[in-house]
C-alpha cells in the first residue's frame, strides 16, 4: 500500500508541476466600487493612463522566479482607463480622451508584480499593484498621490488560470477603488 501511495503523490505533483511552466496571459476584470455621487458636477475631464512598469510580465506561475512567464491579455492601460472613466462618471464627471481637454486625470500605473513566496507547507500568494493619480490643471500637477492594492492567499499547489485572473483584478481592483476614493484628488479635478 505504501508504495502505491508514494506514486499517487509522484504523479500529484507531476501534474501540478506541469501547470507552472505553462504559459499564462491573465484577464483582467477590474470591478468598480464606487458609489454615485455628483463631485463632478457634470465636469469634462481627460483620462490619460499611462503604463510606466519596468516590466511587462507579472511574474512567474512558481515560486522563487520559477516557471513560464505570467503576462496580461490585452492593453493593461486600456483595461484601467475603462475601469477609471467607469468610476469617474459614476461620481458625476464627464470623462473624455480628448488631449485638448485643460483638465485632466493622469494615471501612472507603476507596478503589477504577481510572487509566490515559498513556506514550509504552503506558499503565499502575494499580487501588488500600484498606480499614481495625478490631477492636472493648465500644465500644473497640484495634487498626486500614490494608490496600492493588493491580494494574499495561502496555497499548496499552482493555481490555474480561473484563479490567477480573479487574484491579479482583485489587486488591481483595489488600487483603481483606492484611487477613485481619494477625495482630494476627486476635489482637485472638480475644481
Amino acid at each position: 500500500m505504501g508504495t502505491i501511495k508514494w506514486l499517487a503523490i509522484i504523479v500529484m505533483v507531476g501534474f501540478a508541476s506541469g501547470c507552472t511552466f505553462t504559459q499564462q496571459a491573465v484577464k483582467i476584470t477590474p470591478q468598480v466600487e464606487v458609489s454615485g455621487g455628483q463631485v463632478g458636477n457634470g465636469a469634462r475631464l481627460r483620462v490619460n493612463v499611462v503604463d510606466e512598469r519596468p516590466k511587462t510580465t507579472l511574474g512567474t506561475r512558481g515560486a522563487q522566479g520559477v516557471g513560464a512567464d505570467m503576462t496580461i491579455d490585452g492593453d493593461l492601460a486600456s483595461i484601467v482607463r475603462g475601469a477609471i472613466e467607469q468610476g469617474l462618471e459614476r461620481l458625476g464627471f464627464s470623462p473624455t480622451r480628448d488631449p485638448g481637454e485643460a483638465r485632466e486625470l493622469r494615471v501612472e500605473i507603476r507596478n503589477l508584480d504577481y510572487n509566490v513566496i515559498v513556506g514550509f507547507w504552503a506558499g503565499t500568494l502575494k499580487v501588488d499593484c500600484s498606480m499614481k493619480g495625478v490631477c492636472v490643471r493648465g500644465g500644473t500637477r497640484p495634487y498626486e498621490l500614490l494608490h496600492r492594492g493588493e491580494f494574499s492567499e495561502s496555497v499548496q499547489v499552482v493555481q490555474g488560470a480561473e484563479a490567477n485572473n480573479h487574484y491579479v483584478s482583485e489587486a488591481v481592483s483595489n488600487a483603481v477603488n483606492s484611487l477613485l476614493a481619494d477625495r482630494e484628488l476627486m476635489q482637485c479635478l472638480a475644481e
